[in-house]
């Protein structure tokens, strides 16, 4: 009997230590974002899961926040921290549509146990077409939402050995101290790093292509934002709705015109003014898009460029930044607005 009891003993140490250990390394470095705490090991996060790793974070960490940030990859690259006198949590995603926007925004009301003052919704004229494919396939935000609440969810995915694979991943990034492209840091803080003049021409060619195709080629049909967004008007009274255009580059927007979509971008534009009050274009060309020089690609501007839009969202004076940039469109300057987009597109069509 004695023997046995050694044996049972021995076995028992023998398949615990190696998950000791897995859970150890895994609660250590963190890569999905159900801890808190921050150190050099796990500083560079790698974004492979966005939608589960900030509902984990907004779940499990017990923070509280002024504001919401939401939209889009183009969106995920402006620090929250970039906007002053308000604690803004940035829920921004790769392809986040506007339909995934309600169910999340409830869902950070939830986290927040409060209703936010501000929210700040990034919009992309390409999420327009009803019949967009995209080369990703999400889930709906009610399964990673229902993931992070799952019965014990963090303390298991702690036994996992994919999340093992993340975790030596970021280890082994953030000893090595130097900065990953598309990795965040313990402060949802996102990295952009600009590689070579080549290989931007390459993407930018790949986005051209892409977006000429899937996004305004002949499948292209209009959907207007107006319902969702009157929606989260309507369970929100009492938050300030700002909502902007994300910045294309011009190349992009050409597109648009080449692919005689411009009454379209005009109907969007009256659209959200109409239901909203008021937009923040941060899309129509200006001293910004007109560079590449402020672009990642044709779609995705550096986060000194976020710094920018956070700042002229939130109304801090800067005097570097272009006034074309982040123009306000009302009700009052619409039509003004509008006039000033057509002359653009018979210039680019007489050029």
């Amino acid at each position: 009997m004695k023997s046995y009891r050694k044996w049972f003993k021995v076995t028992l140490i023998l398949i615990a230590l190696p998950l000791l250990a897995i859970a150890g390394i895994n609660f250590y470095i963190d890569p999905l974002w159900n801890f808190d705490h921050a150190h050099r090991f796990n500083q560079m996060q790698m974004s492979f899961n966005e939608r589960q790793q900030k509902t984990n974070h907004l779940t499990f960490t017990g923070e509280k926040y002024d504001a919401l940030l939401l939209g889009s990859s183009r969106i995920t690259y402006i620090n929250q921290a970039d906007f002053p006198d308000q604690q803004v949590y940035n829920y921004a995603v790769n392809n986040m549509l506007p339909s995934e926007y309600p169910a999340y925004i409830d869902y950070a009301v939830k986290c927040n146990q409060r209703e936010f003052e501000t929210i700040y919704i990034g919009l992309d004229f390409f999420a327009t077409n009803r019949n967009l494919t995209l080369p990703n396939r999400f889930e709906d935000p009610e399964f990673y939402i229902n993931t992070a609440n799952r019965f014990g969810c963090r303390y298991f995915t702690l036994l996992s050995t994919d999340t093992l694979r993340y975790s030596w991943q970021n280890f082994n990034a953030s000893r090595k101290g130097a900065e990953i492209n598309f990795a965040y840091n313990r402060h949802n803080c996102k990295s952009l790093l600009p590689g070579s003049q080549e290989e931007k021409q390459q993407r930018i060619a790949q986005n051209l292509e892409w977006y000429g195709k899937e996004a305004y080629g002949v499948n292209y049909s209009y959907e207007s934002p107006q319902k969702i967004l009157a929606t989260i008007k309507k369970k929100h009274p009492d938050t300030r709705i700002i909502i902007f255009t994300t910045p294309e580059a011009q190349p992009l927007f050409e597109l648009i015109i080449k692919h005689n979509l411009i009454n379209d971008y005009e109907r969007w534009i009256s659209d959200c003014v109409s239901v909203n009050g008021e937009l923040y274009d941060f899309m129509t060309p200006n001293s910004i898009t007109t560079s590449l020089q402020n672009y990642y690609d044709a779609s995705h501007v550096y986060p000194e460029i976020g710094t920018l839009i956070a700042e002229r969202l939130s109304g801090t004076e800067n005097q570097t930044i272009p006034g074309d940039f982040g123009v306000r469109v009302t009700p009052e300057n619409l039509e003004n607005h509008l006039q000033r987009v057509r002359k653009m597109e018979k210039a680019s069509q007489n050029s």
